[in-house]
């Protein structure tokens, strides 16, 4: 028996975080939360996360993967990173601003961090929502040594150093991997990224965990990995394409694409990449066969790289990720 290919929905991850807020509970409308910490982040798409609908219910992405490979995946994928789901998806809401942080390339994750399974991680974000005056960090004001920054955390005074980039909504944020980088408070987004956690943090502003003590640095790994340059182009500048997707990220790891759609959009996936749907406004419905799902806003689909013609209709928004062909 042929293994079926059919849009996944995913169990969302929700994570607490000291610097979460209330937004993305009610963007996501969320009746209840299963614990009382803030909400931070909810990863939409994640390779652990378990499918919710269909053939392979309660089974994790991940393994779906392992089932069908390159059917799901896509060649591109596959041929970079085999078997493991590529892309990871997520929202973040930063009441508070979060650490100061840099990822790592794949060359030093395999070389480095080979036990924690993960990739590098390149990433981008899209601003949904902000609060008058929110800002985003990314690079440096100018180029700083090693020696600058060590004694700048030791002293508590990296901010003075570190370049800070005003932010709204619409803005398109693309950090690669070794970018220093941070969301300010007020900022709700969306991010789309290499699927890894490896996170390095570089400054954290003396903050103490719900435990009572200092949060964990990782300077000297971030000092390895970090590019301690004037931070210039933190902004990307979208094009639409003529199908009409206006492109705002295009980089080696996965592209990332924008629209709204109205009456009914024809459209196919590709036998390159698995593809990433997720609603940001609006409602929006998705037909595939005889099959029909409901996107609502704060909604994420996957789509496997060999399930052809799709289509999508309603009053909305929807964001689109995949690994690029080449």
């Amino acid at each position: 028996m042929t293994n079926p290919l059919y849009p996944l929905l995913l169990e969302r991850y929700l994570s607490p975080r000291l610097w979460g807020g209330e937004r993305l509970k009610d963007f996501l409308d969320l009746d209840q939360l299963p614990f009382e910490d803030p909400l931070g982040e909810s990863w939409q798409i994640y390779a652990e996360n378990r499918v919710l609908n269909g053939a392979y219910a309660g089974t994790t992405l991940q393994a779906v993967a392992e089932i069908l490979g390159e059917a799901l995946l896509g060649r591109a994928s596959v041929e970079r990173y085999g078997t493991k789901v590529p892309l990871l998806a997520k929202f973040i809401d930063a009441k508070d601003k979060l650490s100061i942080q840099v990822h790592p390339d794949d060359t030093y994750a395999r070389s480095h961090e080979a036990s924690s399974g993960h990739l590098g991680k390149t990433e981008a974000w899209f601003v949904l929502e902000t609060e008058p005056g929110a800002s985003i960090v990314w690079g440096f004001k100018e180029t700083v040594s090693k020696h600058t920054v060590r004694e700048a955390i030791q002293q508590g005074t990296l901010e003075q150093y570190l370049n800070v980039v005003p932010v709204q909504s619409g803005d398109v944020i693309f950090n690669p991997a070794g970018t220093v980088h941070a969301v300010g408070a007020g900022v709700l987004l969306y991010e789309i990224q290499q699927s890894s956690d490896l996170t390095y943090r570089l400054y954290d502003y003396q903050r103490r965990g719900s435990d009572g003590a200092l949060r964990e640095l990782h300077v000297e790994k971030a000092l390895d990995v970090a590019h301690l340059v004037a931070g210039e182009r933190a902004k990307l500048q979208p094009h639409v394409q003529k199908s009409g997707w206006q492109t705002l990220v295009d980089s080696e790891f996965f592209v990332l694409e924008q629209r709204e759609v109205g009456a009914e959009l024809e459209l196919a996936t590709e036998s390159s990449s698995l593809e990433i749907l997720t609603t940001y406004q609006g409602s929006i419905t998705l037909r595939c066969g005889e099959q029909s799902m409901l996107l609502s806003r704060g909604t994420s689909v996957l789509l496997p790289a060999l399930l052809g013609s799709y289509s999508l209709a309603g009053t909305g928004r929807v964001l689109r990720s995949y690994l690029p062909s080449g």
